[in-house]
């Protein structure tokens, strides 16, 4: 990730901002994709129709900046020409919006980590740093071990939360119209992704089928990004665990090949899932968090001065 100084307009009538950019080496017809965050950072409002961004300058008054529609439809076209080339559809997944990816960097451990498996299959472990204190490191292992229910290793292990506890709503104006997307054309590879991605959500009873809905989008397939001891937890899959309000389920509806469906638990790619899960975080540990629990979003930090309280505050 680079920090880069980035300007819009000319003269007085400019804005400037420093935006974040992730460089990734991939096959794209676009040099540079700006995220909300800057967008919002410019007080930007963009017109797609007239191919114009009005902005409020670094003087206080609205500037404005338009495209050029040639260049748009010629940008496109090598775009979906790109897309037809590409053979790679390994380790795309659906609807999978990784809200991990973001602005700052995530709590990571440090030193060096070692491996143990916690249930009989080879997939199920976990890390512990290698140099902990001998009287420390043992007991550690033993009660992760004895709490190995507590891990989701597979779909079919979260089974929701009450929606009484917790249920995402979508903030939608009254007089607001459905919005229904036509289906897109895919390749059969992604088809095929899809049909599979289908089986396992359908499965976990993450998604249901419909057999009509005013509210419709297309499929989008994207792939997968003072203290002395911490223990580190990545509440990841919870966010699979709170169910949709069930009035705003057929609002997430989407379309497939195979059928029309949507989903009763919430998505990654929601634009406020994040500030739900948040919520439920602090509801769940409010009696903990600043003394010896610090939760950014799904990542769980606890945190104990001394060895001796670790087992107990686990």
């Amino acid at each position: 990730m680079i920090s880069l100084p980035i300007c819009l307009g000319t003269g007085a009538d400019r804005r400037s901002v420093i935006a974040d950019f992730v460089v990734l080496r991939d096959s794209t017809a676009y040099n540079i994709i700006l995220e909300r965050k800057t967008i919002n950072d410019f007080s930007a409002v963009i017109c797609i129709k007239f191919l114009t961004m009005k902005f409020m300058t670094d003087r206080g008054a609205v500037g404005s900046i338009r495209g050029d529609l040639e260049a748009a439809v010629a940008c496109d076209n090598a775009s979906l020409s790109l897309r037809k080339e590409s053979k790679k559809a390994a380790g795309v997944f659906l609807a999978d919006l990784d809200v991990r990816i973001e602005d700052k960097p995530r709590p990571e451990p440090k030193g060096d980590m070692e491996k143990f498996h916690i249930g009989k299959s080879a997939e199920q472990f976990t890390f512990v740093n290698k140099n902990p204190p001998h009287e420390l490191k043992g007991p550690l292992m033993e009660v992760v071990r004895a709490n190995g229910d507590l891990f989701a290793w597979t779909p079919s292990d979260m089974l929701g939360l009450d929606p009484e506890v917790m249920a995402h709503r979508l903030a939608i104006k009254s007089d607001a119209k459905p919005v229904a997307q036509r289906r897109r054309k895919i390749s059969q590879e992604r088809a095929n992704e899809v049909a599979k991605q289908m089986t396992g959500l359908l499965k976990t009873e993450f998604i249901k089928e419909l057999e009509y809905s005013t509210w419709l989008s297309h499929v989008v397939l994207t792939r997968r990004q003072g203290i002395v001891f911490l223990g580190f937890m990545d509440a990841y899959s919870g966010y699979n665990q709170i169910l949709m309000h069930r009035p705003d389920q057929e609002k997430t509806a989407f379309i497939t090949l195979g059928g029309t469906y949507c989903y009763k638990v919430m998505p990654f790619g929601l634009k406020n899932a994040g500030a739900t899960y948040q919520r439920l975080m602090r509801k769940v540990f409010h009696d903990l968090i600043g003394s010896t629990v610090e939760v950014y979003v799904h990542d769980i930090l606890v945190k104990m001065a001394e060895p001796s309280s670790l087992i107990d505050d686990l």
